[in-house]
């Protein structure tokens, strides 16, 4: 068969797979199916597949056929989207496992500079009493203090738990939670953590961050 055919048959395979017109865990048909259906000998089809297995695209089980596996592109663009359909308190739990480790990391890490950052933060929301101004510098005094832990990826994974932080059903809990009483409670739990980061207490700044996290899970969920 020629070799300008041959690519063409295997580059439609491929097509049909990306395609979704099988899915992972499917099998897809036989040699001999395919064969039938290209017109061509079931060598060449078992050429192509050969292939398609050592990129990862397909795996022979013995008892089972040629089955379709579940490419990593797919994976991450599947976890990304259970991540971001993620309910505010799962988002805030997990929030209150990393980020205690993020300040304990910030008091050992943290430049001259980026303390004044994280400190810059918190003085601008003690000024805000609009609730879309405060979360904003709100969420910058946490983001700078990931920053100062020297470690991009929970930075990244920070940024990524802003965007439900900032989708409406989480900013209509905060709504319904904010006041003065409570705005004048969280200032004094960023204080407790700049004091720590300032002494660099690792573990006086994990517990004052985890115990404000908690103070905001309490006070939007009642846990």
């Amino acid at each position: 068969m020629p070799m300008q055919k041959t690519a063409s048959l295997e580059s439609d395979l491929r097509q049909r797979l990306e395609a979704g017109e099988w899915q992972p865990g499917d099998q897809i048909p036989t040699e001999r199916a395919f064969a039938t259906e290209y017109g061509v000998a079931r060598n060449t089809i078992r050429k192509i597949l050969t292939r398609m297995v050592e990129d990862g695209l397909i795996e022979r089980r013995v008892g089972q056929g040629t089955i379709v596996l579940d490419r990593p592109d797919t994976q991450f663009a599947s976890v990304l989207e259970h991540f971001l359909n993620a309910s505010p308190i799962d988002i805030l739990n997990l929030r209150i496992y990393i980020e205690p480790h993020s300040a304990a990391a910030a008091a050992k890490n943290a430049s001259a500079a980026e303390l004044e950052a994280i400190v810059a933060a918190d003085a601008k929301c003690a000024e805000a009493t609009d609730l879309d101004l405060y979360e904003y510098w709100d969420s910058e005094f946490h983001r700078r203090i990931h920053e100062a832990a020297h470690n991009a990826f929970l930075t990244d994974l920070y940024d990524l738990m802003s965007i439900i932080r900032f989708q409406p059903p989480m900013m209509e809990i905060r709504r319904r939670s904010f006041n003065e009483e409570r705005r004048q409670a969280y200032g004094s739990e960023h204080g407790a953590i700049v004091t720590a980061l300032k002494n660099w207490d690792g573990r006086a700044a994990a517990a004052a961050m985890r115990a404000h996290l908690l103070s905001r899970r309490y006070n939007y969920f009642g846990q």
